[in-house]
């Protein structure tokens, strides 16, 4: 193993403790959350990308599940990391669904590639997840916000690994659930 993916792995290591330690003094379940900040990361890490990137996936949970704030891990991971976790979360303050997502988009894109790539990986980790939906609206909710990224994204990403695994996945989704996202305004 390489100096600089041992000094990664010691990385990723600080931050899942940290990510641990937070989200246990809210009182959320730690393990669905680190399972998933750890496979996005992993992914992203796997797709080649750098250090930066890995380490804010690991974080991006953070800002929306606990009470740690964009300036906690700017002192804890660096201004970089904290604008990327930053970019990838949601304004709570937005409470219409679609709006709130389409906002934390372009926020994305605003910032650039890095915010782009790993939501759109944290958004292929999570797809896994809406078969547990049950109610039909609230999971064609969840796949209109696939459908918006994967538009406003395209340009930026389109050609990358990570964005053709999304789009696949929510072509199958949709095919599996005959979802009914044409209730949605999903244009650009």
């Amino acid at each position: 193993m390489t100096q600089e993916k041992m000094e990664l792995g010691k990385k990723m290591d600080i931050a899942l403790h940290y990510t641990a330690y937070n989200l246990r003094k809210t009182g959320h379940n730690t393990k669905p959350v680190l399972f998933h900040s750890f496979k996005v990361a992993y992914k992203l890490y796997q797709y080649g990308y750098g250090e930066e990137i890995v380490i804010a996936a690991i974080l991006h949970d953070l800002l929306e599940d606990t009470s740690v704030t964009k300036e906690d891990i700017k002192i804890k991971f660096g201004e970089s990391i904290a604008n990327i976790v930053s970019a990838v979360s949601f304004d709570s303050n937005i409470k219409d669904e679609l709006k709130q997502a389409r906002v934390m988009f372009q926020n994305c894109i605003d910032y650039g590639m890095e915010p782009v790539i790993l939501k759109c990986a944290d958004l292929t980790d999570n797809i896994d997840y809406v078969s547990f939906v049950k109610d039909k609206e609230k999971r064609d909710i969840l796949l209109a916000k696939y459908k918006i990224f994967l538009l406003m994204s395209e340009n930026l990403i389109g050609n990358t690994e990570v964005y053709k695994e999304l789009e696949t996945k929510v072509k199958d989704k949709e095919k599996k659930y005959e979802a009914t996202t044409s209730n949605f305004s999903i244009s650009l």
